[in-house]
Parts: structure tokens; C-alpha cells; sequence
């Protein structure tokens, strides 16, 4: 039988209680740090994943806004040059008609039914 004779089997008792209670405390408190540190890893990851899915928003948003502004940019460009070319044919019609006009003795600048429009 178990019998306590001596104050130090009190205190051996005591100690191998309160070891126990420690190792339960200790193992209670590992259980939850690594459930929290798992919740915690949950929560980067659906950031994680939503910030992705904002970068890839955002980046379609970005090649959805740069296709039509090149293909408008080209649209300005031709634009421009059409522009040039009929500024050209405005400046080389109306030399020609100038010269067909000091050809023919007018000086004027009244058009004529034999000159050609300027448009």
C-alpha cells in the first residue's frame, strides 16, 4: 500500500502534480498557437488571393483601356496624315490654278468658269 511517511514524499507528490498540470497547460497552449497560426495562414491566403484577383482586374482593366487608345492613336495618326495630304493638294491646286490664271492673262483672284475649285 501507499503510505506517506516523510514530508519530502509530500513534496515529490506535490512536484510530479504540478509537472503534470504543466505539461497539460503547455499542451494546451501549443494546440491553440498552432490553431491560431492555421486560422492566421487561412487569412493570408484569401488576401493573398483576393489581391490577385484585384491585380488581375486591374490588369484587364489596363490591356481593355491601351487597345483602343493605340488603335485611336493610329486613328489620329492616319487622321493626320489624310489631313497633310489634303493640305498638300489644297497648296498644289492652288498654285496650279495660279499658273493657269497668269497662263490665261487673268490676275485676279475672282474664280472663273475654266479654273477648277479649290475643294
Amino acid at each position: 500500500m501507499f503510505l506517506i511517511n516523510y514530508s519530502k514524499d509530500i513534496l515529490y507528490l506535490v512536484l510530479a502534480f504540478c509537472v503534470l498540470w504543466l505539461t497539460f497547460f503547455l499542451a494546451w497552449l501549443v494546440y491553440y498557437l498552432v490553431a491560431s497560426a492555421r486560422q492566421l495562414h487561412k487569412a493570408t491566403k484569401m488576401v493573398k488571393d483576393e489581391v490577385e484577383k484585384i491585380s488581375s482586374l486591374i490588369h484587364k482593366i489596363r490591356t481593355a483601356i491601351e487597345i483602343p487608345s493605340s488603335i485611336v492613336a493610329l486613328i489620329i495618326e492616319g487622321l493626320k496624315k489624310i489631313a497633310e495630304m489634303g493640305v498638300d493638294a489644297f497648296k498644289e491646286n492652288k498654285t496650279t490654278s495660279r499658273s493657269k490664271k497668269t497662263k490665261n492673262g487673268l490676275d485676279n483672284d475672282k474664280n472663273t468658269d475654266d479654273s477648277e475649285p479649290i475643294f
